[in-house]
């Protein structure tokens, strides 16, 4: 557990005059008066499943197996090869969904059911609020979803915008506006980038963490004093010089000193493995075995169709121009060598990831979700946002789900990660960096989120959590898109 120092905690703002609640607006649209949704085939599946003594999850389960059988649209649609998820949905829940909110259910201790009552409108509705994010990109303070699914929150930096009452309105859970926060999401951004950056270049610190609150307006940061600078940095706290980078008096920060550890990274080395394309599967797929690593999603160029990459985790490239990559038993185990094209770890600002080849094997949209399963990936995740349901596939660790805590999360090595409910070393460790982190959607197959990278710590929660790069990274940094089926 962290150990606070004497005087560890301090607000540092540009100046007192930071926003009041007495000075913001609210409007609350209760869930009872809210849209609801409609699944006319999983509730005649609830009643089959009371006659004949069976789960929901088993009535569910034989219902997608019979569809995948009967109709043929279930399985035209596989450009790749067969996968072993179909495309069969129930209502608005796709099958690929339906296992994320199997994990779901797992993850937070409740019945498959109630799973579905938490989780299952997320996708759509999300996308409902992405599309308002990005049109009051100017004004947007963020958005938080309640882990449970209940609530959703969004704030503005001036007046509540009429179009965003009016888009409230019609997602299914209680919804909590507020305006006249005085800050944007990207001011609070840049002043977590600015602070983060001034302290993990303090050489009084050996390590830092940073993230902010879009709901107060604060950026968190946790540092560990150098063991020489411990004294000094008990006396004088933090540098004033960290208080001159807030320049918008509506946020403050907050440092918090600790013994740490604050973050760390899944340290890898290649590893060697023998080579051999002679195997009946001819694919290299997200999810793959890298040796010491998990490898992520398949990619393609923005700006050519026929450029693609295999990624993985920046740091798995630390020293690794070339790796070996392989199927799992399942498909023959087969492998072949793949080398680095692009990195993106030390110092990146864009999050964290790795491009490599594809050596002797066809690339494809396809990625295992576990060691024996395989599934299409249909989206990639356009902004990641606190609450967000997402489930992880690692080597070591195997496939959990959680959610997410904190975005924009920055470390001493890469800026742009989340960290999520996970404990790390149970739900994700070393041998899983790069692994791929998914979520359901609208569409058929899965949506692809995020690239595991490590562990990281959160003000007032003990222990560490695991952390992810988001997959906007393989844009920003190399110009590069999941390649998900057209």
């Amino acid at each position: 557990m962290a150990l606070l120092l004497p005087l560890s905690a301090f607000s540092l703002a540009g100046s007192p005059a930071a926003a009041s609640p007495a000075r913001t607006e609210t409007v609350v649209l209760a869930a009872e008066r809210q849209s609801k949704v409609h699944r006319p085939t999983l509730e005649r599946l609830k009643r089959d499943a009371a006659r004949k003594g069976i789960s929901l999850e088993q009535a569910v389960d034989a219902y997608i197996a019979q569809k995948a059988k009967t109709d043929p649209a279930a399985t035209a649609n596989w450009p790749d090869g067969p996968v072993d998820i179909p495309d069969v949905a129930i209502d608005d829940l796709s099958a690929a969904h339906i296992e994320v909110l199997k994990g779901m259910a797992q993850a937070q201790g409740v019945s498959f059911s109630e799973a579905i009552e938490r989780h299952g409108s997320w996708p759509s509705a999300k996308q409902k609020l992405v599309q308002l994010q990005q049109a009051f990109k100017g004004e947007f303070a963020g958005g938080e979803r309640a882990a449970d699914g209940s609530h959703v929150w969004l704030g503005f930096k001036g007046d509540i915008p009429a179009p965003a009452i009016e888009t409230a309105k019609t997602l299914p859970l209680r919804v909590e506006l507020q305006g006249r926060l005085g800050y944007t999401e990207a001011e609070l951004n840049d002043t977590k980038k600015r602070v983060h950056h001034a302290l993990r270049d303090d050489p009084r610190f050996s390590d830092v963490a940073s993230y902010y609150d879009a709901k107060t307006g604060t950026v968190h940061s946790l540092v560990v004093p150098a063991p020489a600078a411990k004294a000094s940095v008990q006396d004088n706290a933090v540098d004033s010089a960290v208080s001159s980078l807030v320049t918008n008096p509506s946020i403050t920060v907050d440092v918090t000193v600790t013994d740490g550890p604050v973050a760390s990274t899944f340290s890898s080395t290649a590893t060697s493995a023998s080579v051999s394309t002679s195997a009946a599967d001819p694919y290299i797929r997200g999810g793959g075995n890298l040796g010491d690593c998990t490898s992520n999603f398949n990619v393609v160029a923005t700006w050519d169709y026929e450029t693609r990459r295999h990624g993985t985790a920046g740091h798995c490239a630390n020293g690794a121009s070339t790796r070996t990559y392989c199927n799992y038993s399942i498909d023959g185990g087969n492998c072949t060598g793949i080398s680095l094209t692009n990195s993106c770890w030390l110092g990146c600002a864009y999050g964290e990831a790795a491009l490599y080849t594809r050596g002797g094997l066809t690339l494809t949209r396809t990625f295992y979700w576990s060691s024996n399963q395989k599934a299409y990936v249909d989206a990639e995740d356009p902004v990641q946002w606190v609450g967000d349901d997402v489930c992880k596939w690692g080597k070591s660790t195997g496939t959990t789900c959680g959610t997410v805590q904190r975005t924009n999360w920055s470390n001493g090595t890469a800026d742009n990660l989340f960290v999520t409910d996970q404990p790390a070393g149970t739900e994700c460790d070393h041998g899983d960096s790069g692994g791929p982190a998914f979520m359901g959607g609208p569409s058929a197959g899965f949506t692809a989120y995020g690239i595991v990278v490590g562990q990281g710590a959160l003000v007032g929660q003990t222990g560490l959590y695991c952390a992810y790069s988001h997959v906007t990274v393989y844009r920003d940094a190399f110009g590069y898109r999941i390649w998900n089926r057209e």
